[in-house]
């Protein structure tokens, strides 16, 4: 960070990069820690523990994504009509990577989200001890198969903001003028 920069860029490096950064972290840790530990857990259980911790997901993340994104604008938008356009190039580059999570989400995990939540409709009414039968769908998808795939997913989401945070974290400290 550069000590000439105004102290409402300076903070616009540090929100910025810490949100992109610790949003990354929470969406990576789901798919690296909360699904391989689910793996032996019974069918009613493994969804109805993913609905809660991707529901505390989905409640956080837009707005993480939204003031990590709205943190890279304004400093791209400031640095645009200096002689550090380049920066701006590049926090604007940061912006759309750590934003473009909702959309990934609304668009490419749609299909796999649909087919959790409609697991999680079948385990409702059933006792916590009870399994829930697995009835495959046509493509024969069971639970797991679909927890697996929507990790693989979810990893890459959580890319994104990831590639935010290195692009802002580049921008900042390591960008000349």
């Amino acid at each position: 960070m550069s000590a000439s920069l105004p102290p409402s860029l300076r903070l616009a490096q540090a929100v910025g990069i810490m949100t992109s950064a610790f949003l990354s972290g929470g969406v990576l840790a789901v798919s690296y820690g909360f699904v391989p530990s689910m793996s032996q857990a019974p069918n009613t259980l493994l969804v109805r523990e993913w609905n809660t911790t991707y529901g505390r997901g989905a409640a956080a993340s837009p707005a993480l994504s939204m003031l990590s994104t709205l943190s890279y604008l304004y400093l791209s938008y400031n640095l645009s009509f200096t002689l550090n356009h380049h920066k701006a190039e590049v926090y604007a580059l940061a912006a759309i990577a750590t934003g473009s999570i909702v959309p990934f989400t609304l668009i490419v995990m749609k299909t796999v989200n649909g087919k959790l939540y409609g697991k999680v409709e079948k385990s409702k009414g059933l006792d916590r001890s009870e399994e829930m039968s697995e009835s495959q769908d046509k493509k024969g998808e069971k639970s797991q198969e679909l927890l697996d795939r929507w990790a693989m997913l979810n990893f890459g989401r959580g890319l994104l903001p990831f590639t935010g945070a290195c692009l802002g974290f580049y921008a900042s400290f390591f960008m000349t003028s």
